[in-house]
């Protein structure tokens, strides 16, 4: 017995078709706000900067005014009646605050869907852009008691009041319903993006802490790399050497494959940081162009020799963070070794302040904190615990001290040197905001310690020369061919 299908296609087709009707009937069309277009009228009283010409980078030591006008659009780009507050903000960088009819904080009021006014703004950088963002914000005095903050639930949701009700924006909103979150944005406003001292602050604090940003590496002269470490690089901007501050760690956790001092850092990105007072870029991406023997030459600077006055400067030493420097004539301390000190007056073979044996000085225990004290105060004492954990250890010229860490020159045993002259010992410059004594040069290869004995060379090697290994044109290493 056989059936014929094509009635029941035909049904099954017209089911489908009303069942599609069906929904599509119940799908009311989008409708309200949706975005907002966001226009920049002027940059500082005038024409906002081309691309070609733009602004310096504000590392928030200066206020700039931005002009803007604002529409609210539907789904369809149609003008929408949106009556409401709005929260205004710039990214990257920050809003001091907007002023214009109805404006408040770093808020305006938008009415019949339009609204115009000024915001001022810090720290901007790069392609940076105006936000508006809808977010059912309406502050007003907490003397007033605002819904947000009256101890009742106005909206009828079972939470009450910032931060507990999600539609509270802050404690002195006065509504706990959500907004529509309909945002929008600007074009750019062009600045530059920040050089290695804009990132550094000048001596100051960074202005852009946690924040990932773009090094502004098309400089009239390149970022050249000073050192390859173990756990990151250092670069100098030679485009300011005059001016300082041009120098930066970038915090790899590793040593970076491939990377050689001399290469020419052509992009580079981090999140900057202050560790302990020492500005570096963490969690770096970089490209750096190769330098190649016979073609090229190694453009590493000669570093600066540290005088005293230098030394006891810490602003004079804060330009020179990250950066390559050169001590001379100094000697390694004369009290240093693994003895307990005994009654605070550490000697030759007595520097260890770690009294109780337990592998660290407790500066709550008055015993070894003044032992410690004691120690730093000395200047031919390096403490043998800090010396043991990290191999830094002092050198003295005078009653002038710094802390140098000469690793990398493996066949130099500073215990068996102790009270020598090293002619001198070039490195990088790293600051730790903890205890006395704050910088520490650490040298990058065996070519950076010059003394007359065992495990340093005996002159000093220039910087193009200095832990150079430039590449041949048949290196194996990628891009040097």
């Amino acid at each position: 017995m056989k059936f014929s299908t094509a009635p029941h296609r035909a049904t099954l087709g017209l089911v489908s078709l009303l069942a599609l009707a069906a929904c599509t009937d119940q799908v009311a069309p989008p409708s309200g706000a949706s975005t907002f277009r966001v226009r920049i009228t002027q940059v500082n009283g005038a024409a906002a900067p081309p691309d070609d010409a733009p602004l310096p980078a504000n590392r928030g030591d200066r206020e700039d005014t931005w002009a803007f006008e604002l529409e609210t659009l539907s789904p369809y780009g149609e003008h929408v009646d949106f009556d409401g507050m709005v929260r205004i903000s710039v990214e990257p960088g920050v809003v001091l605050g907007v002023t214009g009819e109805g404006a408040t904080g770093r808020n305006i009021n938008v009415v019949a869907g339009k609204a115009q006014g000024v915001a001022t703004v810090t720290a901007v950088y790069g392609s940076a852009r105006l936000w508006v963002e809808d977010l059912g914000y309406s502050p007003v005095p907490l003397s007033s008691k605002p819904a947000c903050s009256n101890g009742k639930d106005d909206d009828g949701d079972v939470l009450i009041d910032f931060p507990a009700d999600p539609g509270c924006a802050f404690a002195d909103d006065d509504n706990e319903e959500t907004g529509t979150f309909a945002a929008g944005i600007s074009p750019p406003v062009h600045y530059e993006l920040p050089r290695i001292s804009d990132v550094q602050g000048l001596g100051a604090a960074t202005p852009f802490p946690y924040e990932a940003i773009e090094i502004n590496t098309h400089r009239p002269k390149p970022l050249v790399v000073t050192r390859v470490s173990n756990d990151g690089f250092y670069v100098t901007d030679l485009s300011e050497q005059a001016t300082g501050y041009n120098h930066i760690f970038a915090f790899n956790f590793s040593t970076p494959p491939g990377m050689r001092v001399c290469d020419r850092v052509t992009f580079l990105t981090g999140t900057v940081v202050e560790f302990f007072g020492f500005t570096e870029l963490s969690f770096p991406s970089y490209v750096v162009s190769y330098p190649v023997e016979g073609e090229d030459t190694c453009e590493v600077p000669e570093p600066p020799v540290l005088d005293d006055s230098t030394i006891q400067n810490a602003d004079a030493m804060e330009k020179l963070e990250s950066g390559l420097v050169r001590i001379e004539g100094f000697r390694v301390a004369t009290k240093f070794g693994p003895k307990p000190v005994v009654d605070n007056v550490p000697d030759a073979d007595h520097s260890n302040c770690d009294l109780n044996g337990d592998g660290q000085v407790d500066f709550a225990s008055q015993a070894e904190g003044a032992c410690s004290d004691a120690c730093s105060a000395d200047p031919e004492c390096t403490e043998w615990t800090s010396y043991s954990a990290r191999g830094n250890y002092k050198v003295f010229k005078g009653n002038t001290q710094i802390q140098i860490q000469t690793g990398t020159a493996a066949s130099f045993d500073p215990t068996g040197h102790k009270g020598e002259t090293l002619d001198a010992v070039t490195g990088t410059l790293r600051n730790f905001s903890g205890g006395s004594l704050n910088w520490t040069l650490e040298t990058r290869c065996p070519d950076d310690l010059v003394c007359q004995s065992q495990g340093c060379v005996k002159a000093t090697v220039p910087s193009t020369k200095a832990c150079v290994r430039l590449r041949t044109i048949d290196d194996n290493d990628q891009g040097s061919n």
